[in-house]
């Protein structure tokens, strides 16, 4: 792809964006109270910081219908103090006895009734972190980006919930630890409050969404200002030693061979608070969760297995495209399980002002020869770097642009490219992507380009009306 389309593209984007007109505010910031006693996250309102916090109670509905009043009353009330958020919720129910509601895993409480905070800790409209919890308060946690709700994402945090013959109560914690914010002195972030009634299939909210502008929620959160947090240096070292021997019986006695010994180390350091480094050396995961089965008779496509490796999820939300569907080949640009066992590997990840972020990984893996279809070098080790840019623009827009290459025994797969996303009334989110692949000893071959740019437009009727734009060269799409 030559410099000139790609500079010609982003032009294109910021013109659109710069036509659309900023989107309002929620009117003056919201404060908490300042908790002087934390209340006990137990599922009880009877702390006293509960009847000291001001309550938000004006929820309406915005599925199935927008500006209705909901079928039953919620009180949501909030605090602080200089290490957490905290968030209470009295949630009147008339039917107490259908209220849904499982003790389950986490992550899978979506069917339940259930509260939701969504949290945009930059008050930049970008991004959000969800925290869900039903009335046994079960958790679940996503990051929302790029139009896309991404659950791999696993927060430390606490919850408690409690049903009563009236509704249930939902007590929440959210250390200021487990999330990325900026400011000192001075924070600023918004919020956006969030119930369920299964049995209904009702959503509810405060502040409530404007019909004409839709579910395009990242616009219309409630601004949120918070002061005297205090701030952390985050350093977390996690090293780890494992030893390994194995015995056989061999005519009646056990024999085995040497044991052998492996260190590892992971690292995490906060150059600001809102920018992350994390490094690590011959990491062990054998602690993460294994994969679900999957059925893999009769595939057309590979089988896709998520991230789980904690080393990896920590700003994976970035790498997200705009506009991407199940319907285009180019899904995704990085899906870091293809890095399979990696000897030394860095991650940056976070803002570097109030408008650009940043995320880049740089890897070395031991196992290269474990893609399908890639033969073997002689390198030892196959070499990953991916970059990733977004600019924040008018309301939660923004113009991106991505790298992606892997280097191994001579032989390289590259993909670049740009996308973009301009949002009020209608989002407008495109992506474009050229690939170029050289197994060694071959001439190198190019792949793609491929565009895609889809339009949603979302009514006060709930209406959706989806547009889809694609092209693939005759090379096929980017590898």
């Amino acid at each position: 792809m030559s410099i000139r389309r790609t500079t010609s593209i982003l032009a294109l984007l910021a013109v659109l964006v710069s036509l659309l007109p900023a989107a309002a505010r929620g009117g003056e910031f919201f404060r908490p109270l300042r908790a002087a006693v934390p209340p006990v996250i137990d599922g009880r309102l009877d702390d006293a910081v509960w009847r000291e916090a001001p309550s938000l109670s004006a929820f309406k509905t915005f599925i199935p219908d927008f500006s209705r009043e909901p079928s039953e009353k919620t009180v949501a009330y909030m605090a602080y103090d200089a290490e957490n958020l905290y968030f209470a919720f009295k949630c009147y129910d008339r039917e107490p006895d259908k209220i849904k509601a499982a003790v389950a895993s986490r992550d899978t409480i979506r069917p339940d009734d259930f509260i939701c905070i969504n949290l945009d800790t930059f008050n930049d409209q970008q991004a959000l972190s969800a925290f869900y919890v039903n009335p046994l308060g079960i958790q679940t946690d996503s990051r929302w980006a790029s139009g896309k709700e991404d659950f791999s994402a696993d927060f430390v945090w606490s919850s408690a919930g409690r049903l009563d013959p009236d509704g249930y109560t939902v007590e929440l914690r959210v250390p200021f630890k487990s999330i990325r914010y900026a400011g000192k002195n001075r924070v600023e972030m918004s919020i956006f409050f969030e119930r369920r009634i299964s049995r209904r299939s009702e959503h509810m909210s405060y502040p409530a969404l404007d019909p004409a502008r839709g579910y395009f929620f990242l616009t219309q959160m409630m601004p949120l200002e918070l002061e005297d947090i205090k701030q952390y240096t985050l350093l977390e070292v996690l090293p780890a030693y494992t030893y390994r021997k194995e015995k056989a019986q061999e005519q009646g006695a056990l024999v085995g061979e040497q044991g052998v010994h492996d260190v590892h180390l992971t690292g995490k350091y906060g150059i600001t608070s809102q920018l992350i480094l994390d490094g690590t050396w011959n990491p062990d995961f054998s602690q993460v969760e294994a994969d679900a089965g999957q059925v893999d008779v009769n595939l057309r496509y590979d089988l896709f297995f998520p991230e789980k490796r904690p080393f990896f999820l920590e700003g994976s939300e970035m790498f997200q495209l705009a506009g991407s569907s199940e319907a285009d080949p180019l899904l995704a640009v990085v899906h870091t399980r293809t890095i399979i066992d990696p000897r030394v590997g860095f991650k940056l990840s976070g803002k570097v002002g109030k408008k650009d972020t940043v995320a880049s990984i740089f890897a070395l893996d031991e196992s290269p020869s474990g893609e399908p279809g890639y033969e073997p070098g002689d390198d030892r080790y196959a070499g990953f770097g991916i970059l990733r840019y977004k600019r924040a623009v008018a309301g939660d827009g923004y113009l991106g642009a991505f790298y992606t290459g892997r280097e191994y025994g001579g032989g390289s797969n590259r993909v670049a490219g740009a996308d973009g996303q301009q949002g009020y009334r209608e989002v407008q989110p495109a992506h474009r992507a050229v690939g170029r692949r050289r197994d060694h000893g071959k001439k190198p071959e190019r792949q793609g380009p491929g565009r895609h740019r889809a339009l949603l437009n979302e009514t006060g009727e709930a209406r959706r009306v989806p547009g889809l734009l694609q092209e693939i060269d005759r090379d096929g799409p980017p590898g």
